[in-house]
């Protein structure tokens, strides 16, 4: 196949190299740009992608909606061997979103395996749509890894913002001492600068005095 990926890499990423987003926008313009290859050349380009560490996630992103059965399986090998590993990068994250967004039941066990080892530090809305249970389990684990600063002033768990129902099941559902550290979440990102939506604002006032 007549395909210069570096050549052709090198040209795309100078389309984004002012880009001040992290990544955001060049991952949003990829998808696209693959969407309009052939099967074939999409394979190709994954592919090569996956043979080049640094632009792992980027793969991964692109394996969610485009990927064969043999690059969700090699993600998988690379999860197996990452989970039996001591390493600390970050990879592991975005092996396990795809895996989530790809999700067969043979994978069961292998997320149960991730998150009860708590080797990450969010826990993908995914989960909770897949295993309610563990999707607690692995929230009353990382929540007492977290302290009260973590929780309350840093943004990491601002993702749940997005999702009211999960945030009402974790504060019905949770240890009573872990429910209530939700609910003053909810209280101290009603005031956050990126809750600009007052209906959105309202009803996380409203779970911070919630009664169980």
């Amino acid at each position: 196949m007549e395909l210069e990926f570096d050549d052709w890499w090198k040209d795309f990423e100078s389309i984004h190299k002012n880009d001040k987003d992290g990544g955001l926008e060049t991952l949003k313009d990829l998808k696209v740009v693959l969407g309009g290859f052939t099967p074939e050349k999409r394979n190709y380009f994954i592919d090569e992608l996956l043979n080049r560490e640094k632009y792992t996630i980027f793969a991964c992103e692109l394996i969610e909606l485009y990927g064969t059965r043999d690059q969700k399986r090699l993600i998988r090998e690379r999860f197996k061997n990452w989970l039996n590993s001591k390493s600390e990068n970050y990879i592991g994250g975005a092996y396990i979103r795809t895996i989530l967004k790809t999700y067969e039941a043979s994978d069961l066990e292998l997320i149960r395996l991730y998150f009860r080892k708590n080797r990450g530090y969010k826990v993908p809305f995914e989960l909770y749509d897949i295993d309610r249970a563990l999707f607690l389990e692995a929230f009353e684990i990382l929540l007492k890894d977290f302290d009260d600063e973590s929780i309350f002033h840093y943004d990491g768990m601002l993702y749940l913002t997005m999702r009211i129902d999960i945030l009402e099941f974790l504060i019905d559902n949770l240890s009573p001492i872990q429910s209530k550290r939700i609910q003053i979440f909810c209280r101290s990102k009603s005031a956050h600068s990126a809750i600009n939506n007052d209906k959105l604002r309202d009803e996380l006032l409203s779970l911070s005095n919630k009664k169980r």
